[in-house]
């Protein structure tokens, strides 16, 4: 039987015992049992368990939300009314940066011990709307409610980017926090996903919107207990971090991670759209965000090994190539499977690069700029994820057509951020 991820956390053995004859042991419970140790393995410090735990019940959180949404928003009207109703929804999801941005950058930047209340208040926030958006569905509070629940959901984002310098654990990377913590939300997302899809055929959206609220409000506890450093931050120290986060390096880290948050938005909308037509549904749809989770998770696992041969820039290089090579691949000899492969290339890929960059912004940033970095950041990545998904809201092109050209793409953004690499290395003075 799966668990939920945080009741791993904390020292408490939850590891399903070991039948008489290991060779007939169901493959499920030894990914399970794999997991367990993986988590364990995480939580080497009270203080990062903590940040493990309010990762887990947020994506676990936001992935039955989003669950929710697709049936009410996509698959429940024509296909007319849903390009619109998406086309509202992709909204919302950039206006919360716009608004939570300014705000965040100012105060987590301002105050060391504000970061513990930022994760607060969004965790309990996104239960409460969550809760009371069980019971507003078929009202004009709908969008409302769900933008401000994105709102939270990109506020949590923001702080944890600023906040996991603080949290590594001694001897491990940035880059091995970062996977723990992509680590730990796929495999939250992937625990709810069968689960979500059966509570929104029965008993219905409203129920799984319930459950998803009771999911945020387990994270309330350890974020409520993640450590805080009281003081400020001087004006001089906070503008001379954010000039570092303007570097060349992270600048052109934002270029490859946001090419391939770009076309991540456009492959899941055209992908969507194309299972509609061919009569998948929800179904078809939670078949692909589970591919897209567990991608994801492998690429969590594999980010840290990379680590040790290659630089993070020679990650970001390495997914963007991967990434463009299968997507070539798949529009060749397109298929709903081999869609459903291209799907977790690119779920590996993505969750791959977007370690990496967290780690160089992490890496290149003080303390005094993290905030504004990751708020500035992160509304850009989501700008670059809508402005792909609107392409196959605006134009219909045909499944092979759409991936070959996303093959294309990647590769022409791996090759630009190559060849950015390359000058600046040359232009840099040599001692």
């Amino acid at each position: 039987m799966l668990v939920a991820p945080w009741a791993y956390i904390g020292g408490v053995d939850v590891t399903p015992s070991k039948p008489q004859d290991h060779d007939e042991e169901p493959l499920i419970r030894v990914a399970a049992r794999r997991a367990v140790k993986r988590i364990k393995k995480d939580a080497v410090t009270p203080e990062f368990s903590r940040l493990l735990q309010v990762q887990a019940s947020g994506a676990a959180g936001d992935a039955l939300l989003a669950l929710a949404l697709a049936g009410t928003l996509f698959f429940s009207v024509p296909e007319t009314t849903a390009r619109g109703k998406v086309a509202l929804y992709l909204a919302l999801t950039v206006a919360p940066f716009a608004i939570v941005s300014p705000l965040l950058a100012k105060v987590l930047d301002r105050h060391r011990g504000s970061l513990r209340w930022a994760m607060v208040a969004s965790t309990v926030g996104r239960g409460v709307l969550t809760w009371i958006l069980a019971t507003r569905l078929d009202t004009l509070y709908l969008f409302p409610l769900a933008f401000g629940i994105l709102l939270l959901s990109r506020a949590s984002l923001i702080v944890r980017g600023a906040a996991l310098p603080v949290l590594v654990p001694p001897g491990k990377s940035l880059v091995d926090a970062n996977a723990s913590l992509s680590r730990i939300g796929a495999i939250s997302a992937m625990v709810v996903g069968i689960p979500g899809i059966a509570l929104v055929r029965w008993p219905g959206v409203e129920t799984e919107l319930l459950v998803a609220a009771a999911v945020y409000f387990f994270g309330v506890l350890p974020a409520f207990r993640l450590p805080t450093v009281k003081g400020r931050i001087e004006d001089h120290e906070r503008a001379g971090a954010k000039a570092r986060a303007r570097s060349i390096t992270v600048r052109q880290g934002l270029l490859a991670v946001g090419g391939m948050r770009f076309l991540g938005g456009f492959l899941v909308f055209h992908l969507a759209f194309a299972l509609r037509r061919d009569d998948f549904g929800s179904v078809g749809l939670g078949l692909l965000v589970g591919a897209a989770a567990l991608g994801s998770l492998v690429g969590a696992l594999v980010a840290p090994r990379l680590r040790r041969s290659l630089k993070e820039e020679g990650i970001l290089v390495a997914c963007l190539g991967l990434a463009g090579l299968t997507s070539f691949a798949v529009g060749m000899w397109f298929s709903p499977v081999t869609a459903g492969v291209l799907v977790f290339t690119f779920g590996v890929a993505s969750g791959a690069s977007k370690v990496a960059f967290d780690a160089i912004v992490q890496r290149e940033t003080p303390e005094g700029g993290r905030g504004w970095a990751f708020a500035r950041y992160e509304s850009v990545l989501q700008l670059a994820w809508v402005a792909g998904a609107l392409i196959p809201l605006l134009l219909a092109i045909s499944a092979s057509a759409g991936t070959i050209a996303v093959g294309v793409a990647a590769n022409a953004v791996g090759i630009l951020f190559m060849i950015g690499r390359h000058r600046s290395r040359s232009a840099a003075p040599t001692l």
